[in-house]
């Protein structure tokens, strides 16, 4: 997916709400904005919205002397969703088809994110209730299924602490029919998963955890180390969740399947989906021209 020009209005954005977070310092938060604001004529709109971001967070960190601005927030998301877990297992023993219904539970779970959101504006509660009595706006759940069954080899990208924990729901069912490898960022990046998350909510006692070599929005496939490309090659099938995601390897040549809310306009066109909608998108479904939207 390619940039656009709201892309970089977005990012100077992204820039004030994570000074924010990094730091009380007015002066500093200044800088961090206008050393954004400077940085923006330099960015390749060929390149990823997810890719071109992370520069504002590299910013903030290097000039609030802050490596991880959103630890703390990261440890109290975990915290939130570990407590709504029970919950969650319910809603899934409850449904005829566990899978369906823990791929709407980690649908549900991709509202939990810093970049583009406050924790005031996160309603988890909400998100789940309207996931789990709306289809996905774009449906490839038949391909996904069917390529579950072949499968012998699933990597999946996670996202964001908090979200962890319904993809961890997700992930349990998806074991009872293929080998599962969970892939964590290496180094902070605004509130994406990382191993102490995968730790903290039990993942790492539940399936393999591997990093994407870096501190990435995603998984830009020209930044990421060659090692982590040929992984993803090995895969038999990649289940990516959220928009940094869906932004980074939906050119991926592989058996791709992306979970993701639209959280802004420009990635809710490129799905074809309305603003705030979610969908399980099989990229060699879409890109066959096959249409499964309800």
């Amino acid at each position: 997916m390619k940039s656009t020009l709201d892309c970089l209005e977005c990012i100077v954005r992204q820039a004030l709400r994570a000074s924010r977070v990094a730091t009380t310092d007015p002066a500093v938060q200044r800088q961090i904005i206008d050393e954004t604001s400077r940085r923006i004529g330099e960015l390749d709109l060929e390149d990823s919205p997810a890719s071109v971001s992370m520069m504002a967070y590299e910013i903030t960190s290097q000039l609030s002397g802050n490596a991880d601005p959103y630890r703390e927030l990261k440890w109290k998301q975990n915290e939130l969703a570990l407590a709504m877990e029970p919950a969650l297992r319910h809603l899934v023993d409850a449904e005829p088809d566990r899978l369906e219904a823990a791929l709407h539970i980690a649908a549900a779970g991709n509202v939990i994110d810093l970049g583009v959101m406050t924790t005031e504006q996160i309603d988890v509660e909400a998100a789940v209730t309207q996931v789990m009595h709306e289809r996905f706006a774009v449906d490839h759940s038949a391909a996904f299924k069917a390529s579950l069954s072949r499968c012998k080899d699933l990597l999946y990208l996670l996202d964001n602490a908090g979200e962890i924990v319904f993809d961890k729901i997700l992930i349990e069912e998806l074991q009872k029919h293929t080998r599962v490898t969970a892939v964590v960022k290496a180094g902070p990046m605004i509130n994406d998963v990382l191993r102490e998350d995968a730790e903290q909510v039990g993942l790492t006692q539940l399936c393999e955890v591997i990093d994407n070599g870096g501190a990435f929005i995603g998984s830009p496939l020209h930044r990421v180390p060659q090692a982590f490309l040929d992984r993803m090659a090995a895969a038999d099938m990649i289940v990516g969740k959220g928009q940094g995601n869906y932004e980074t390897v939906d050119d991926f040549d592989g058996d791709v399947f992306l979970i993701l809310r639209a959280k802004c306009e420009i990635v809710a066109a490129h799905m074809g989906v309305k603003y705030g909608q979610v969908g399980l998108i099989s990229t060699r479904v879409r890109n066959s021209g096959g249409v499964a939207r309800v």
